[in-house]
């Protein structure tokens, strides 16, 4: 008797699964807010919707959009109705912290917003790695591996929004040397050594002798010694991150092998041992990928604050279709560039304005085509307008 109801729960679940569009596993356990909010949408059958199924066909879309960018940089997105969601593509060099901080119009306290991180994989799939929380304000990430991101911003069903989006970057990992900054750095990445025989493989830091040199993030001590080059050194391998940091040229080292460190403690001494006998105490910082050897170690320290171009005030077109009254250039990114152009656009092209941009908009054309267009005057596209300019261009061509 057992088997037999086995057997009949067995063709029930089969039977369902065949007539039922299958929810995914993804809104069965959610862990996203976004996925959360899907659930409910399945939960109430809104999926089933005109509206719906656009609201999902539209967050898909947009994980394969190929409109680029690069930080620091903002834009003020467009979401509502057919276009509830919209998606960048960035990269950040490596060693860089990423800021993400999305800000919605102050008046609007109603409508949704999710931001998803993904990462571009070798295969061109997408692959989540971050969001932000429910109440977040920034997101953030650290890149190692000068991975291509893509951010994804959607709002809820049937919600209109403005949001101004800040890309922001950050070094990874702390100042090398007590007390100073960049203004100290007196040589840098690449620079010949030994009359072009070698490069320089990281930087120097001026300082006075004895400054202490100090742990640029937590990790542990897993060589100090001497050499002919680098003189009195100390190895450290970084916690969470595939690097190994060098100290060079030291006067002294108060670390031991195997020693856990914490950022910001003290390794050495700034000194001039080594090959630097000659010249003035000074720290050489390297880092090392277990994976592809040395690295710039520039990006990784670089607290230089960054300046991001601001917006101008809010378009009336935000979100509308216009006409573009002068003849202009489609790009796949908002730098411009003459090796990033798609195609050129005639005047009274008609666009969507998905974005504004300092000096410029995130359109969409017509056929789906997605991209950046600098500053250029625009009208507001009337059907009746274009209905009567066809009908006089074909009364003129008889």
């Amino acid at each position: 008797m057992k088997h037999i109801i086995n057997n009949i729960l067995c063709i029930i679940a089969i039977f369902w699964l065949a007539c039922c569009k299958p929810v995914p596993v993804s809104h069965w356990f959610p862990v996203t807010p976004q996925e959360h909010y899907e659930k409910e949408l399945y939960k109430d059958k809104l999926e089933k919707t005109i509206a719906g199924q656009t609201w999902f066909r539209v967050g898909q879309e947009v994980l394969n959009d190929s409109v680029f960018s690069i930080a620091p940089y903002q834009e003020r997105f467009y979401l509502g109705d057919s276009i509830p969601a919209q998606a960048i593509r960035l990269q950040i060099p490596e060693g860089r912290r990423l800021v993400i901080t999305p800000l919605r119009d102050q008046q609007d306290t109603v409508s949704r917003l999710f931001v998803e991180l993904y990462k571009i994989k070798s295969n061109g799939k997408t692959q989540r790695i971050d969001y932000l929380g429910e109440g977040g304000q920034v997101l953030t990430y650290d890149n190692y591996e000068s991975d291509t991101l893509l951010l994804r911003l959607q709002t809820g069903l049937n919600d209109k929004l403005s949001v101004t989006l800040t890309l922001s970057t950050l070094p990874s990992l702390g100042f090398p040397v007590a007390g100073y900054n960049m203004s100290s750095v007196i040589s840098y990445w690449g620079a010949e050594r030994d009359r072009g025989i070698r490069s320089h493989e990281g930087i120097d830091i001026s300082a006075k002798r004895g400054t202490p040199v100090i742990a640029s993030q937590s990790g542990f001590i897993t060589q100090t010694g001497t050499n002919n080059l680098g003189g009195k050194v100390v190895f450290m391998s970084s916690l969470g991150t595939p690097y190994s940091l060098y100290y060079a040229h030291l006067d002294s080292q108060l670390v031991a092998v195997g020693q856990k460190v914490t950022r910001g403690d003290t390794l050495g001494l700034v000194g001039n041992t080594g090959n630097a006998i000659t010249t003035a105490p000074h720290l050489h910082f390297g880092i090392y990928s277990r994976s592809s050897g040395a690295v710039n170690p520039l990006p990784f320290i670089n607290d230089r604050k960054e300046k991001i171009p601001g917006l101008p005030e809010r378009s009336p077109w935000l979100g509308d279709t216009v006409l573009i009254r002068k003849k202009t250039s489609l790009f796949t990114s908002a730098q411009f560039q003459e090796s990033e152009q798609i195609r050129s656009l005639p005047s009274n092209t008609l666009v969507r304005i998905l974005g504004e941009i300092p000096k410029g908009y995130r359109v969409q054309l017509e056929d789906g085509t997605k991209g950046y267009i600098p500053t250029v005057t625009i009208q507001k596209y009337r059907k009746t307008i274009s209905i009567r300019r066809k009908a006089s261009e074909g009364e003129n061509s008889r």
